[in-house]
């Protein structure tokens, strides 16, 4: 093999590996931004179902990062004004979930009001409809009832034969 082939192979073999590097590059990034947000829609679910664990972890979590980089005395002093923030911060948190759960059962309450509405209104017109029913049937009956009265008096009438 000459060198001109074996320097054009070499290139070929690097602008390869290059292109393989840069590939696996761009997959490593698409995972971690997809496992970003699953991490994030993990997180945020967890925090729905339980708000104040998460506002008091981030508390705890906050006071354990400030020591770390304070004196304790200022760090004492530091932390109890952010832990009083982050309270505050997360019974706001907390006051808003609160809100929308207030809200979601209202809609519930209103969306269960109008299926039972809906309900009493399904049956009255049954009901409506069965004394309809009733009314006709006896009707007929009685309009049945006077027919046969009369045919039975015409029957009597002309046995004895009497006009």
């Amino acid at each position: 093999m000459s060198d001109d082939k074996r320097a054009a192979l070499k290139e070929r073999i690097e602008a390869g590996q290059d292109s393989e590097a840069t590939r696996r590059a761009k997959k490593l990034g698409d995972s971690a931004k997809a496992g970003a947000v699953e991490a994030k829609d993990k997180f945020t679910a967890f925090a729905k179902e339980h708000p104040v664990t998460t506002v008091a972890g981030g508390v705890v979590a906050g006071v354990m990062i400030a020591s770390l980089f304070k004196t304790p005395r200022r760090a004492a002093a530091r932390t109890g004004a952010k832990a009083a923030g982050l309270a505050a911060l997360g019974s706001e948190m907390a006051m808003g979930f609160l809100a929308e759960l207030r809200d979601d059962a209202g809609h519930a309450g209103k969306e269960g009001k109008r299926k039972l509405a809906d309900l009493a209104d399904s049956a009255n017109d049954k009901a409506r409809r069965a004394r309809r029913d009733a009314k006709y049937r006896a009707r007929n009956a009685g309009d049945d009832a006077r027919i046969a009265g009369r045919e039975v008096g015409k029957s009597i009438m002309r046995a004895f034969k009497i006009h």
